[in-house]
């Protein structure tokens, strides 16, 4: 299996991961008796407004397969994220048949670093005017609950210990919609990752969000998709599960590049250079 190949398919599932959970709403909503699933989104999408920042964890295994070749993947995500600009700081650790590699990344309008071993970097700016684009479109919580919106009708409704949660099955067929949606909103902003999404089919996808009652901030999403990709004239398989869970909504702190990490990152070249 081909290195950058297994790294973009990590990555377009950590896009899909992040797009299908960053769903945060905030504010006080009252629900009367009889609520359904649409209700929860509806009253969710209305009450987002107050969210400018908030704290995520996030647990992702994949078991990506070519051929007789299979490789797992485990990746570890802590996250502080402010929503307008879209900046994020985030520790970053993935695992890939027992290799290990750590990073530290902050994302701001100033500029994209990243932090490997003992080295701060810093992407050329059209890789960061990608990222923030695209980030700002994938980013948008508003915009993400309302794509599931049209998916609704699939979600089943409980509720457990002052929660609300929604739980989704669905073939790959109904997934797909989504996910050219999901396409067209990247548009040509990061061309190699649209390319990758439009060779991916889905054949089977679930999630559970759980939400809080009172504020309707959602406290979980578990997510599991079964997909393949072909890429380059092989064909890549991957199962995928994600656990990850959100507080400190409107509590952290505004994210800022440090002074001595752009001072001590070395400028990555550019795509053409």
């Amino acid at each position: 299996m081909k290195f950058k190949m297994i790294a973009l398919v990590s990555a377009l599932m950590l896009v899909l991961a992040a797009c299908s959970g960053t769903t945060e709403s905030g504010g006080e909503v009252k629900v009367e008796e009889g609520i359904d699933a649409k209700d929860v989104f509806e009253k969710s999408i209305a009450a987002q407004e107050e969210i400018e920042n908030f704290h995520m964890s996030a647990d992702m295994s994949q078991i990506l397969g070519s051929g007789e070749e299979e490789m797992e993947v485990n990746t570890v995500i802590d996250s502080d994220m402010s929503l307008e600009p879209m900046a994020f700081h985030q520790m970053l650790e993935m695992t890939a048949n027992g290799e290990s590699m750590e990073a530290e990344q902050y994302f701001t309008e100033e500029g994209f670093y990243m932090k490997q071993g003992e080295q701060w970097m810093k992407l050329p700016d059209e890789m960061t005017d990608e990222m923030l684009t695209l980030q700002e479109t994938q980013g948008d919580p508003a915009e993400q609950m309302e794509m599931m919106v049209d998916y609704v009708d699939e979600f089943s409704l409980t509720e457990e210990d002052g929660s609300y949660v929604m739980s989704l099955k669905a073939s790959g067929e109904k997934f797909q919609g989504l996910m050219e949606k999901t396409a067209e909103e990247m548009g040509s902003q990061n061309q190699m990752m649209q390319e990758a999404m439009d060779q991916m089919k889905v054949n089977e996808v679930a999630y559970t969000y759980t939400v809080d009652k009172e504020t309707f901030l959602p406290t979980n999403l578990k997510m599991k998709m079964d997909s393949e990709i072909s890429m380059e004239g092989e064909t890549i398989s991957t199962k995928m599960e994600m656990d990850s869970t959100y507080d400190q909504y409107n509590e952290v702190e505004d994210v800022k590049v440090p002074k001595e990490v752009m001072e001590q990152a070395q400028e990555m070249p550019g795509m053409s250079e």
